[in-house]
């Protein structure tokens, strides 16, 4: 999906009890947990463990995706331990939207709405225009994704498909 910087949603606030602050190259971990936690019976759940998940997390943090953005890439903390996390990377000719990624217990109270409405502006106020994601057929935060102004597009299928594994 596309989704064009210009016009975005403006930021919100997120829920209390949480905490915003940047991804750090340390929270490879910790940004695995979440994601086992945050897939764990989705259509994104193929029976990867948590291993398998923090592997994920330090390949993101370490550019297979593109350089992160740190500065663009937040996570959500609930007394110390991961709620939520946004990261965004580049990898030059797009930016993109690389994980999107809510605790269940999070889920459904703005947490994802937040973080990535606030990036769109803060990439938007930095110059750019446009990010892209990837997100699996059948996967309910499309409809997020929608809403926060990302279309299909095709073209980019071929650009992702060669980083999958």
């Amino acid at each position: 999906m596309r989704g064009q910087l210009v016009g975005a949603t403006a930021p919100r606030t997120l829920p209390a009890g949480l905490v915003e602050r940047c991804v750090a190259p340390g929270d490879g971990p910790a940004l695995g947990r979440l994601m086992a936690d945050a897939y764990r019976g989705t259509v994104d759940d193929h029976g990867e463990d948590e291993t398998w998940h923090r592997a994920e997390a330090a390949k993101t943090l370490q550019g297979h995706f593109g350089a992160v953005v740190w500065h663009a890439s937040p996570v959500a903390v609930d007394g110390g331990k991961l709620a939520g996390a946004c990261l965004v990377t580049d990898d030059g000719p797009y930016l993109l939207l690389a994980f999107a990624l809510v605790a269940p217990r999070w889920q459904g109270r703005g947490v994802g709405t937040t973080l990535i409405a606030r990036r769109a502006q803060a990439l938007l106020a930095a110059g750019h225009r446009e990010w892209t994601l990837a997100v699996t057929a059948g996967n309910p935060a499309r409809r997020l994704y929608e809403r926060l102004g990302f279309v299909g597009d095709d073209s980019l299928r071929e650009t992702w498909s060669d980083r999958s594994g």
